[in-house]
């Protein structure tokens, strides 16, 4: 590994499951940390056998979320509902800095192995328990996805066109919040840890995550603590010269409005509209009329050039304004391609494909380390076990017959 990683000294041991907790130990495996993937012996993490898969071809090494989610770490197959695995799983966390789990409130305890018991095991532990709800209160023991948490959290009210039904933003936007939110709050803890000479138990709800998330709706909660706002969906452009319009090759989103519609007035060569009364001052251009009656202005303006053709327009007269890259695009952007954004990582099932970087780069002479590649279940089972709990070739045999890893 080239240079020194911030979490280079640091073990974790995860026993998280589909999307929230093994963004969480992924954004940790990244900076250094050695992350041990726990999984159930035979299935793996459910996440393994979720949507898309290369080529539409199911299998539990072919899940391209899983390989997203799980770049960097080991896999070792253990069921820690087992006895001799819970012995296993305690050892393992007697050499580690950090368990994160994302189980049910009072799941851990049913297995023998709530904070106390982990607590005693290792006093400098960091515990980071991720949830639907948090670990106490009156939702505690629902369940939930992401669009439930989107939707309680109070975003999902303003999302959307104002003609139509609420909508929530695209993917799993509110899982990696809640799981990027507890990589943060574990780095902070293990600093607490150190400094202290005492672990804790962090507890990272889901549902409060989504609640002060980036978008908007830490705002959209101010406005209504401040003034008793309570927003509303907009339409599909709600000021002057906004809202997606196509290309000669693909679609450009525009934000004017008041303060800039002048300048893209000129942009698209309407100057005469500075001598019409409706378009002379800046509170004429805010009227809905205005906003309806634009489009006929900028559409054949848009239409007749190309999406860089566009920006390049916007950026010379000051317009606020970018392209809807597609997927290829996106890979192809000079910013990402210059900066080496995007990562090949081969794998020996899937082969070598592309993912994106790290969530920030540490400048120093030494390049940022490759990630690994996600783990093949079980990989690393016996190099764990056999070569650093010390358990001999025909103990591990042994449990392997007894379905214990």
């Amino acid at each position: 590994m080239a240079g020194i990683m911030p979490l280079d000294d640091v073990r974790v041991i995860d026993l998280t499951q589909g999307a929230m907790g093994p963004f969480c130990t992924r954004v940790l495996a990244d900076y250094g940390a050695d992350v041990i993937k726990i999984e159930p012996p035979g299935a793996g993490d459910p996440a393994r056998m979720l949507p898309p898969f290369l080529a539409d071809e199911p299998g539990p090494e072919r899940s391209g979320l899983f390989l997203f989610l799980n770049t960097s770490k080991r896999s070792v197959t253990l069921d820690v509902t087992r006895p001799r695995g819970r012995e296993l799983l305690l050892q393992l966390v007697r050499g580690a800095q950090v368990v994160v789990e994302s189980f049910k409130p009072g799941a851990l305890a049913q297995l023998g192995l709530d904070y106390a018991t982990l607590h005693a095991a290792n006093p400098q532990l960091v515990l980071t328990s991720i949830t639907n709800f948090g670990q106490h209160g009156p939702y505690a023991q629902f369940e939930a996805e992401s669009l439930t948490a989107y939707a309680m959290g109070g975003a999902m009210l303003q999302a959307g066109d104002v003609d139509h039904e609420p909508l929530k933003t695209a993917g799993r936007m509110a899982e990696y919040q809640a799981g990027l939110s507890a990589a943060l709050a574990t780095s902070l803890a293990l600093l607490g840890a150190e400094r202290r000479g005492a672990g804790e138990h962090l507890d990272v709800s889901l549902f409060e995550t989504a609640t002060h998330s980036i978008d908007q709706r830490l705002g959209r909660l101010l406005g209504y603590e401040h003034g008793g706002h309570v927003g509303t969906r907009t339409g599909l452009a709600s000021m002057v010269g906004s809202g997606v319009y196509p290309a000669a090759d693909g679609f450009f989103f525009f934000t004017a409005g008041v303060q800039y519609i002048t300048q893209m007035i000129r942009m698209i060569g309407h100057e005469e509209l500075f001598e019409q009364p409706e378009w002379a001052t800046a509170e004429a251009r805010a009227h809905p009329d205005r906003i309806a009656e634009f489009p006929q202005y900028l559409l054949p303006w848009s239409v007749s050039r190309t999406m860089t053709e566009i920006r390049d327009a916007c950026q010379e007269f000051g317009v606020l304004g970018g392209p809807l890259n597609t997927i290829p695009a996106l890979l192809a952007d000079p910013s990402f391609v210059e900066r080496k954004f995007f990562q090949q990582i081969d794998h020996p099932v899937v082969g070598p494909q592309t993912y994106p970087g790290y969530h920030f780069t540490l400048h120093r002479d030494e390049p940022m380390p490759p990630r690994r590649h996600a783990p093949l279940l079980g990989a690393h089972t016996e190099a764990v076990l056999c070569g650093e709990l010390r358990l001999g070739a025909a103990e591990l045999a042994e449990l392997r017959r007894e379905g214990v890893v």
